[in-house]
């Protein structure tokens, strides 16, 4: 695969997941420039790690299984860990569809912010935005807006939204 077809892909799923290249390049630790670059193929000495945190950052892999993997289960089983109440996977759409936290999950909404790893929310906004035939866009908008009111820590969120 060549460093041109790399690029087409990360930008379709960057804007499949309703990421800003900004958005982007600030959670891989890059320029902006940088991403620019990459999608339109001109990218200089980049490698192959770099490559696959910009892909993951987006929700994707450049080292593909072949497996298709429910992001929904794995969020939930990242955010549960350790809590009395459990969040469901209808709760955890509510949730990211309307940006509103249900009393007793405010634990896992945290979690989510704050510990998830952004590819795997990256992932987990690509595959409810697909269910609910949204855009993605407005899933990120909402937790933007969350990890704003509960003052994040994670320099990601204020690129977001």
């Amino acid at each position: 695969m060549d460093i041109l077809t790399i690029g087409s892909i990360i930008k379709k799923e960057r804007e499949a997941c309703g990421l800003t290249q900004r958005a982007v390049a600030a959670v891989s630790h890059v320029s902006r420039v940088t991403i620019v670059n990459l999608e339109n193929g001109h990218v200089g000495d980049i490698g192959a790690v770099k490559l696959s945190e910009i892909a993951e950052s987006v929700g994707t892999t450049l080292f593909a299984t072949g497996k298709k993997l429910d992001s929904i289960k794995m969020t939930l089983g990242n955010i549960n860990t350790s809590y009395k109440n459990i969040m469901s996977a209808s709760d955890l759409e509510k949730f990211m569809l309307s940006g509103k936290i249900q009393p007793g999950l405010e634990g896992q909404v945290l979690h989510l912010i704050d510990e998830t790893p952004t590819s795997l929310v990256a992932s987990t906004v690509k595959q409810i935005a697909a269910k609910k035939n949204i855009k993605a866009k407005l899933l990120w908008k909402n937790l933007a807006k969350v990890a704003a009111e509960i003052k994040s820590p994670n320099k990601f969120w204020s690129c977001v939204g």
